[in-house]
C-alpha cells in the first residue's frame, strides 16, 4: 500500500473513531472512567480534610436504639452535645419527614436546640431535576420537619446528578424558592470559582475521615472522653451507615460509600477547591484526534519496529501526562477520544504489515515450491537415465554417464537449496568465555591456561598470530590478570604509522619538535607508566626504532622528539606480529637482542582453521551478539564450515555481522547463503533467480520465455517470474558499474546477437520506466521519489529492493 494511501485511510479512520467514540456516549464513558481508575490507584489515596468529622448510624446502633427511623430525641442530644464542644458547624445528612406522626412529637424538641445552637444545618430532597437557561429547576422539594415549624433553620438539598460521575447542583430552583447544596450551606457559602455544579473527586476511601459511630460518640460523651475537646472548630456531619436503609454508590476505592461520606467529600472538595475540573473534556474531545493525525503524519514513513516504539511511547507520554494533570490538577479530559482512534491506527498498521509479510511470504513459499517440484522432476529423470545406461551397451553410454553427473550435480544444489530453508542445530558444548575469547578446543585451553599462568609476572610478552587470531584481546586479558591491572592499558599498532608519527605517538614530542608542533605532546609510553603498552605489529619497525625500545626495555628511559631530557617510564611490554619473527631476525631485518628481550614469554595463537571445532560457538557467539532471535541455515553453516578463514576469527565476526544485516533487509531472522559473500558461497550458491535465469537464457529470452518459465517452474505466477528477472536486472546492472552491453552479456551468456538485442531491450525498458519518472528530480530528492515509485517496490522481492534503491539514485544524479 502507498505511503500516502495508507496515511489517508489512518486519516480517516482516526476522524470516524473519533466521532463515534464522542457520539456514542457510552462507549467513551467507559474508557474515560477506566483511564481514571487507573489513576486513582496510581496515586493512591489522599489524606481527607482532618476538620470533616462524621458520626454515622450503623445497624448495629440501629439494632441497639430502636427501629428505624430513630427517635428525634437523639438527634437533639447530638446536637446539644456537639454545640457544648463548640463545633463549627453540624450538617444532618437525614432527611426528617413530617409524614412519621410518631416523631413529630419531638420535632419541638429537636427544633429547640437547632435554634439554640445556631449552627445546624438539615437536609431537604429535591424532585426531578433537570438544567433549564443554565440553571438547575426542580419540580418539588420537600423540607424537614423542623424546618417547617421555624422557616429561619438552614437547609440544604441532597440531591445529585450521576449521568457521567457523581455532581451536585450549588443551586436548584423550586418555583420561586432557591435552594442550595447541602454541603455547599456547610462549608459557609465562601466564595469560590465555583459556577453551577461540583464534580465529586472520590481521592480515598471514607474510612479516611476522622468518625465515629452514634453509640461510640455517646459512649465518649458518658465517660467524658478528652478526645472529645478535639472536635472544637470542626464541621461534624450526621448520617446513616446502613446499607440496609441508606442507598449507597461505589468508588474506585469503596465498594459502598454511604451519603453522608458522598457528602463529606462534596464539603472537603469545595473547602480545599479540588473538585474535578471537566471543563477541557469537549475540547479535549477535539484536539486530541488533531493531534493524533499529526503524529501519524509525522511517522507516517517509519518502519514496523519504529511504528511499535511510537505507538508504546505515545500512549506512555499521553497517559502520564493525563495523569499528572488529574493528579496535581483533577483535570479531566477526553481520553476515549484519543486512545480509541490510537487503536484503530495501531491496527491498521498491524493489519497492513501482516498483509506485507503475507505478500513476502506468499512470492517465498512459490520460489520454494518451485525449487521441491524441480527436485522432484530431476529425481525422477534421474532415475530414468540410470535404468537406461544398465540397459545400454552402445557408445550413447557416455552421454548417458555425463547427464547423469550433471543430473546429481544439480539435486545436490537442490538439496543444499532446501537445507537453506531449514535452521541448523549448533551443538555447543560447554564453550568457555575468558574475556572475550570465546573457545571450547584444548588448544585455546592451553593457550588461557598459559595467560592465566604467565599474566601475574611482570615479564615482556611476545604474541604471535595471523591477523584476526584475537592478539589484542590476549594483551588484555594479560593486563587485567597482572598487578598493573589498576593502571592503564595503552594500545598502539606501530604498522599503521610511519617511524616519525611512531616515535612522536610513543616517546611524545615538546613544543616545535617540528612543523605544526604547536603544543607539547604526552606519549604513549608516558601515558603507560606503571601499567602495560601493547606494541602491535612489532615486527613493521625501523631498526632505529628498535634501539629506541631497546633502550626502554632496559633501562625505561627516553627522550621526547625535540627533547634532550630523559624521561623514566615503568611499563610492561606485551608485543605481537602475525609475522615469523625468528626468520625475520635470521634475516637481519629485526634486532636479535631486542627479539630476546620481547620474547621472555611467547604465547602463540593458533588460527581459526586450526581449531575448527571452536567454528560452532563463535558462530552462536556472534549470532547472539547480534540478535538473540538470530539463527542459521544448515547450507549456511557448512559452507562456513568448508571455508578457510585466513581473516581468522575477525573474518568470521565480520561476516555474521553483513549477513545479519543482508537476512534483516530482507525480513528474516534465519542467515541464508544469500546472505554470505561471494567468495565464501562460491558455486554453493543455487537459488531461484539461477533457475529463472537459467531457464530464460534456454528459451534464449523469447516473447513467450516468461509465462514458458513460470509453467516449468511450478506453473508459479508470472508477476513472480518477470520481477526476478528484473531484480537480476538489476543487480548485474550494478555490478558491471551500468555498462548495460556488459551486463547484457553477463544476463544471457552467450555471444548471439538476437537475444542479446532481445536482453538489452529489456533492461533498457526496464531503466527508461525509472529515468522518466524521476528526470525532473534533484538528487536530494531521493525518498520523494521512493515514495512515487512505491509501486515499482511492490512485487520486486525483498532481496532486490537495495538495488533498485541504487538505480533510482543513479538516475537522480
Amino acid at each position: 500500500m502507498n505511503p500516502f494511501n495508507k496515511l489517508a485511510l489512518k486519516v480517516s479512520l482516526v476522524i470516524i473513531s473519533a466521532l463515534v467514540i464522542i457520539i456514542f456516549q457510552r462507549s467513551g464513558n467507559f474508557i474515560n472512567n477506566n483511564v481514571e481508575s487507573f489513576f486513582y490507584l496510581a496515586g493512591g489515596e489522599e489524606i481527607p480534610d482532618t476538620n470533616i468529622v462524621i458520626i454515622h448510624i450503623s445497624g448495629n446502633d440501629i439494632e441497639s436504639i430502636g427501629p428505624w427511623p430513630i427517635k428525634r430525641s437523639y438527634y437533639a442530644l447530638l446536637v446539644n452535645s456537639l454545640t457544648k464542644y463548640d463545633v463549627k458547624a453540624i450538617g444532618l445528612d437525614v432527611f426528617l419527614s413530617a409524614k412519621f406522626v410518631t416523631q413529630t412529637i419531638y420535632d419541638n424538641l429537636l427544633t429547640k436546640e437547632i435554634e439554640k445552637s445556631g449552627r445546624v444545618v438539615l437536609s431537604s430532597i429535591a424532585g426531578d431535576i433537570y438544567e433549564k437557561n443554565g440553571k438547575y429547576i426542580t419540580d418539588s422539594l420537600s423540607y424537614p420537619s423542623p424546618k417547617l415549624l421555624n422557616e429561619e433553620i438552614k437547609t440544604g438539598h441532597l440531591n445529585f446528578l450521576d449521568d457521567n460521575g457523581i455532581e451536585i447542583p450549588l443551586e436548584i430552583i423550586s418555583y420561586n424558592n432557591l435552594e442550595k447544596a447541602f454541603s455547599f450551606i456547610l462549608s459557609g457559602e465562601a466564595e469560590s470559582h465555583f459556577e453551577k455544579t461540583i464534580k465529586i473527586n472520590f481521592y480515598s476511601s471514607w474510612e479516611g475521615f476522622k468518625k465515629f459511630t452514634l453509640l461510640e460518640y455517646f459512649d465518649m460523651v458518658q465517660y467524658e472522653s478528652p478526645e472529645l475537646n478535639n472536635l472544637k472548630d470542626k464541621i461534624v456531619l450526621i448520617g446513616i451507615s446502613d446499607p440496609q436503609i441508606s442507598s449507597s454508590i461505589k468508588t474506585n476505592f469503596d465498594e459502598q460509600l454511604p451519603g453522608v461520606a458522598l457528602h463529606a467529600f462534596a464539603l472537603d472538595n469545595i473547602l480545599n477547591e479540588r473538585p474535578l475540573n471537566d471543563n477541557l473534556v469537549f475540547a479535549s474531545s477535539i484536539f486530541f484526534p488533531l493531534l493524533l493525525i499529526f503524529l501519524l503524519v509525522f511517522t507516517r514513513k517509519s518502519a514496523p519496529a519504529k511504528l511499535i516504539s511510537f505507538y508504546l511511547v505515545t500512549v506512555i507520554i499521553f497517559l502520564l501526562l493525563s495523569f499528572l494533570f488529574f493528579r496535581f490538577y483533577q483535570v479531566q479530559f477526553y481520553y476515549a477520544a484519543f486512545i480509541f482512534p490510537i487503536i484503530i491506527s495501531a491496527l491498521v498498521d498491524t493489519g497492513h504489515y501482516l498483509f506485507e509479510k503475507q505478500r513476502l511470504l506468499s512470492g517465498a513459499i512459490d520460489e520454494t515450491q518451485a525449487l521441491k517440484e524441480l527436485f522432484s522432476k530431476k529425481e525422477e529423470e534421474l532415475s530414468k537415465l540410470q535404468k537406461e545406461l544398465n540397459l545400454s551397451a552402445d557408445t550413447s553410454s557416455f552421454q548417458l554417464v555425463e547427464k547423469i553427473k550433471s543430473l546429481k550435480a544439480d539435486i545436490d544444489r537442490l538439496k543444499e537449496k532446501e537445507e537453506d530453508k531449514t535452521e541448523a542445530e549448533i551443538i555447543t558444548g560447554e564453550p568457555q568465555n575468558f574475556r572475550g575469547i570465546v573457545y571450547k578446543s584444548r588448544i585455546m585451553s592451553g593457550v588461557v591456561d598459559l595467560i592465566k599462568r604467565t599474566a601475574p609476572e611482570d615479564a615482556n610478552v611476545l604474541i604471535l598470530g595471523e591477523s584476526g587470531t584475537g592478539k589484542e584481546l590476549a594483551a588484555k586479558a594479560i593486563h587485567a590478570l597482572s598487578k598493573r591491572s589498576s593502571n592503564n592499558f595503552v594500545a598502539i599498532n606501530c604498522g599503521a604509522l610511519s617511524e616519525t608519527l611512531l616515535e612522536s605517538e610513543l616517546f611524545g614530542h615538546v613544543k616545535g619538535a617540528f612543523t605544526n608542533a604547536i603544543t607539547e605532546k604526552i606519549g604513549r609510553f608516558e601515558a603507560a607508566n606503571n601499567g602495560t603498552i601493547f606494541l602491535d605489529e612489532i615486527a613493521e619497525t625501523s631498526e632505529n626504532f628498535q634501539v629506541k625500545l631497546l633502550r626502554i626495555i632496559q633501562t625505561g628511559d627516553f627522550e621526547k622528539v625535540g627533547s634532550s631530557k630523559t624521561e623514566h617510564t615503568n611499563l610492561r611490554i606485551i608485543a605481537a606480529t602475525n609475522k615469523e619473527l625468528e626468520k625475520i631476525v635470521r634475516e637481519k631485518k629485526f634486532r636479535e637482542d631486542l627479539y630476546y628481550r620481547l620474547n621472555v614469554i611467547k604465547i602463540e595463537l593458533p588460527p581459526l582453521r586450526e581449531r575448527k571445532e571452536d567454528l560452532e560457538i563463535l558462530i552462536d557467539y556472534f549470532l547472539k551478539k547480534e540478535s538473540s532471535e538470530l539463527k542459521i541455515s544448515r547450507s549456511a553453516l557448512k559452507v562456513l564450515y568448508d571455508y578457510e578463514w585466513r581473516g581468522n576469527v575477525r573474518e568470521l565476526e565480520a561476516v555474521i555481522k553483513r549477513a545479519y544485516i543482508f537476512a534483516k533487509s530482507s525480513g528474516r531472522n534465519l542467515i541464508q547463503l544469500s546472505d554470505l559473500p561471494g567468495e565464501i558461497v562460491k558455486e554453493s550458491r543455487f537459488s531461484f533467480d539461477d533457475l529463472v535465469l537459467e531457464s530464460l537464457r534456454n528459451k534464449g529470452f523469447s516473447h513467450s520465455s516468461i509465462t514458458e518459465t513460470a509453467k516449468e517452474l511450478g506453473n508459479v505466477s508470472r508477476t513472480l517470474i518477470s520481477e526476478n528477472f528484473r531484480g537480476v536486472a538489476f543487480k548485474i546492472l550494478i555490478e558491471n558499474n551500468y555498462d548495460i552491453d556488459a551486463a547484457t552479456e553477463k544476463i544471457s551468456g552467450i555471444e548471439d546477437i538476437e537475444v542479446n538485442d532481445r536482453v538489452k531491450n529489456k533492461i533498457e525498458i526496464f531503466l527508461r520506466n525509472i529515468s522518466d519518472d524521476v528526470k525532473d528530480y534533484s538528487p536530494n530528492d531521493f525518498k520523494l521519489v521512493k515514495l512515487k515509485l512505491i509501486s515499482k517496490y511492490k512485487n520486486l522481492p525483498q532481496r532486490f529492493h537495495s538495488y533498485l534503491d541504487e538505480v533510482i539514485k543513479h538516475y537522480l544524479k
